[in-house]
């Protein structure tokens, strides 16, 4: 998730995720998702991550490097 958002993985975010667009979240930026109809999409990369992503501390989202991500994550 980190690849995409921060736009390392030459993938089209704008079809996975959507950011949240008021100011009322605390720390990062928070991802939602649009709704699926179909089980498929409930059990796609984007949805099981999201969550997780979420609840990751602001300093963790907003690394720069993705080996000092990494490292922030343990």
């Amino acid at each position: 998730m980190y690849k995409i958002v921060n736009g390392i993985e030459k993938i089209d975010k704008e079809d996975l995720v959507l950011s949240t667009e008021d100011g009322k979240t605390r720390g990062h930026e928070k991802i939602r998702m649009r709704q699926c109809v179909k089980d498929i999409g409930k059990y796609s990369f984007p949805h099981r991550t999201m969550e997780k992503w979420n609840a990751l501390d602001n300093e963790v989202v907003t690394e720069h490097n993705v080996h000092k991500f990494k490292e922030k994550l343990d």
